[in-house]
């Protein structure tokens, strides 16, 4: 099944999925990385939003299995 089609999955904020559950390790690590530079850019700096690394991410949901 495809992370998109996931019942625990929000596209509105898809940094809160657990994506160490994904069938490639690759597209894992690249999600990981994606999620850990939301979380520093929402918590360190003035930015209120981050819509293309989690644009990023749904680009991934819709193609990675877990």
């Amino acid at each position: 099944m495809v992370v998109h089609d996931c019942a625990n999955y929000d596209s509105e904020f898809p940094e809160k999925f657990p994506w160490g559950h994904l069938d490639s390790p690759k597209l894992a690590s690249i999600a990981s990385a994606i999620v850990n530079r939301i979380n520093y850019d929402l918590h360190h700096t003035e930015r209120e939003s981050v819509p293309g690394l989690r644009e990023a991410l749904r680009i991934i949901s819709r193609q990675a299995e877990v």
